[in-house]
């Protein structure tokens, strides 16, 4: 998955007042668009102007990872999107996560309850307001990746009826208000699929900057003949497959991915 960089160590520990060193890298964005030099690489601080506003965000072994407005020097632009094949996996995850907490900081300029501009908080990585103390945290929204399987030994794959990712998924969906993130995987199933599903098993957790969240993997049983109920809305395709078949989940940078491979390799029944 994207995040399993070993044995580079991220260090993602809130430390004010850090100062960048010439080989340290300096991320920019623009929106969904990552601002590279024209060899697709990462601008390192000493390639930058001095008098850039860098704000530090985290480190991987020795590099620590800025973020500052670069646009004013010559660059190329590409879709945060690439960050999850990036070549470099390590460089690719520290982008993509950089980009999460840059849409955040983006996002809450001004602050929500009296509309004075925000501060960057010196006790935690927060946007606090001077004037109410009113504070923001990093969004991050749970979800849940649903690996289902019936007493044939089939899982439930499925497709987006909309958005970019238009390969092979399993059933997903995000937390609501009020319930336990397991009532989040009956509910989504559900909704989705018209499946009643038991026996429900946590696997592992993946954090997905690319849409804010941090995702929950359950495995889970649809006993019974059950017949799928497709919600059109959100769903374009959703059909059991066969532990043998060849199911196309783009790459592997995905909890989503590694959960069909484990199936497929048996691990799961």
């Amino acid at each position: 998955m994207i995040q399993d960089i070993y044995p580079h160590i991220y260090n993602n520990t809130f430390e004010p007042g850090v100062k960048p060193s010439n080989d340290d890298i300096i991320f920019s964005f623009e929106e969904d668009q990552v601002l590279m030099k024209d060899e697709h690489q990462f601008y390192h601080y000493h390639e930058i102007s001095k008098e850039s506003i860098c704000y530090y965000l985290f480190s991987i072994d020795d590099t620590k990872f800025f973020l500052a407005d670069l646009t004013s020097l010559n660059h190329i632009k590409v879709s945060f999107r690439t960050m999850r094949t990036f070549e470099d996996q390590m460089l690719g995850f520290a982008a993509i996560t950089a980009w999460h907490l840059y849409r955040w900081i983006q996002d809450n300029k001004y602050c929500g309850k009296c509309s004075h501009p925000m501060d960057f908080d010196q006790k935690e990585r927060a946007m606090r307001c001077p004037h109410c103390s009113n504070i923001v945290y990093p969004k991050i929204s749970p979800a849940v990746i649903v690996g289902v399987t019936n007493d044939k030994g089939q899982i439930l794959v499925t497709k987006y009826a909309r958005g970019h990712y238009q390969s092979y998924a399993l059933v997903a969906g995000y937390y609501e208000i009020g319930e336990t993130i397991e009532e989040t995987v009956k509910r989504e199933v559900k909704e989705e699929t018209g499946l009643d599903v038991t026996d429900i098993q946590y696997y592992k957790s993946q954090p997905w900057s690319f849409s804010s969240s941090l995702l929950f993997g359950f495995w889970c049983k649809a006993h019974g003949d059950q017949p799928i109920q497709m919600d059109e809305s959100e769903l374009r395709v959703a059909r059991w497959a066969n532990r043998d078949e060849e199911i196309n989940t783009l790459d592997d940078a995905s909890l989503t991915s590694e959960m069909i491979q484990y199936f497929k390799q048996g691990k799961v029944v």
